[in-house]
């Protein structure tokens, strides 16, 4: 009993140690993390005047420039000077401190491209992710005061039960578009067949997406990013 009861324990502190407030900003402590942000800082720093577009997210936008996505960003984002801040592993708190700690000081970007909340999926509830969605869009609106903020839904995850959670929070999100500053785009029915069953070819391991899955992602954005860009 004694052995049960110090289990139990020890699980709720492991948890409150690492399943942070999805609306209250947080950093990461690992090293690489904070390399990251640094150079974010800087990226910041040397395009303020250039910088017309940022895209804001994960390990999903990250790959935009460092992987899969890179040849496409190449072709299609960089030369509308768009700048990539996403970091991989990041959460909805990770961003809030990000945005709270210097990395957009000085900017005003024309539109900004938003994609989070998938590595809250396992820590927190619906409630809880899309308050801090609510809490991203809120800042980015507040602190650059001509940009548009292009709110992507989170985009299909494997599995029933997983993805009907995630199909439970874009519902939330989606309301948070008012077609004046924010505007929500969802793109699920393109990467996947049924609740919970993804196009394969787009996904290298249920998660991170291929060439093909940043092909589809730049295609169903681009009419709407477009415009609001132009």
């Amino acid at each position: 009993m004694k052995l049960l009861l110090l289990l139990a324990i020890s699980a709720f502190v492991w948890t409150g140690c690492w399943a942070g407030i999805p609306w209250k900003g947080e950093p990461r402590t690992d090293d690489w993390w904070k390399s990251r942000h640094q150079l974010m800082l800087n990226q910041t720093r040397d395009h303020k005047t250039d910088l017309k577009v940022i895209f804001f997210g994960d390990s999903i936008t990250e790959g935009w420039t460092t992987s899969t996505g890179k040849d496409l960003w190449a072709k299609s984002y960089a030369p509308r000077h768009a700048y990539n801040y996403g970091i991989g592993g990041d959460k909805t708190e990770h961003l809030i401190w990000r945005m709270e700690n210097g990395e957009f000081d000085g900017l005003d970007s024309r539109v900004v491209v938003l994609k989070i909340g998938t590595n809250n999926l396992f820590d927190n509830t619906v409630e809880d992710i899309a308050k801090g969605i609510r809490e991203i869009v809120d800042q980015l609106v507040r602190r650059q005061v001509n940009t548009k903020v292009l709110l992507l839904a989170i985009i299909p995850r494997q599995g029933r039960d997983l993805e009907l959670k995630v199909q439970s929070i874009n519902t939330i999100i989606s309301k948070y578009g008012d077609n004046k500053r924010v505007f929500y785009l969802d793109m699920t029915d393109h990467f996947e067949t049924d609740i919970g069953v993804e196009i394969a070819d787009l996904y290298s391991d249920t998660v991170h997406l291929t060439v093909k899955g940043y092909q589809v992602w730049h295609d169903v954005m681009e009419p709407l990013f477009s415009k609001l860009l132009n």
